[in-house]
């Protein structure tokens, strides 16, 4: 059983399996004396989720990425309005899985609301003592298997998370 399969089923014959009583180091275990014809049906829902690396890894402290499933996913400039490098991820956001069809003959992407640092608000200021202003945005992200197949750009798959 995948360990990004969380409320996973099964059903054998047609009846319900116990699940979480019948994993056993991580594989469900079924047994019994199988005859031919029988039919165990497994279901490994996919939710989007966020994922942190370790806090050793310090390129990733403080940042988040997005998995559906067991794909990784990143955040592709030709799909984002704001610069990939200013993205944010907010704690708080919502990732949905939106299907599509004219991407790549049917992918499924994940869309969250999410923040941009912006630069507008600096004019030539090296320094000041007030922070960026943070601006709404839609964050786009695509499996991780089919960047840089559209021109190439800036890519991400660790977000800022703020």
């Amino acid at each position: 059983m995948p360990g990004w399969a969380q409320g996973a089923t099964a059903t054998l014959n047609g009846a319900a399996v116990d699940v979480p009583n019948t994993v056993e180091k991580g594989y469900l275990v079924i047994r019994r004396n199988w005859a031919a014809g029988d039919t165990v049906a497994l279901n490994l829902p996919m939710q989007p989720t966020r994922i942190y690396a370790n806090p050793k890894v310090k390129a990733d402290r403080a940042r988040v990425a997005m998995r559906y499933g067991p794909m990784i996913y990143c955040a592709e400039q030709v799909d984002n309005s704001a610069p990939v490098p200013e993205l944010i991820l907010p704690p708080g956001a919502t990732i949905t899985a939106q299907s599509r069809t004219d991407l790549f003959d049917g992918i499924i992407t994940l869309v969250a609301t999410g923040k941009t640092t912006g630069t507008d608000d600096w004019q030539a200021d090296l320094y000041r003592t007030t922070p960026s202003k943070l601006s709404d945005t839609t964050i786009t992200a695509v499996p991780y298997y089919v960047w840089c197949n559209r021109g190439s750009g800036p890519m991400s798959v660790w977000l800022r998370e703020a």
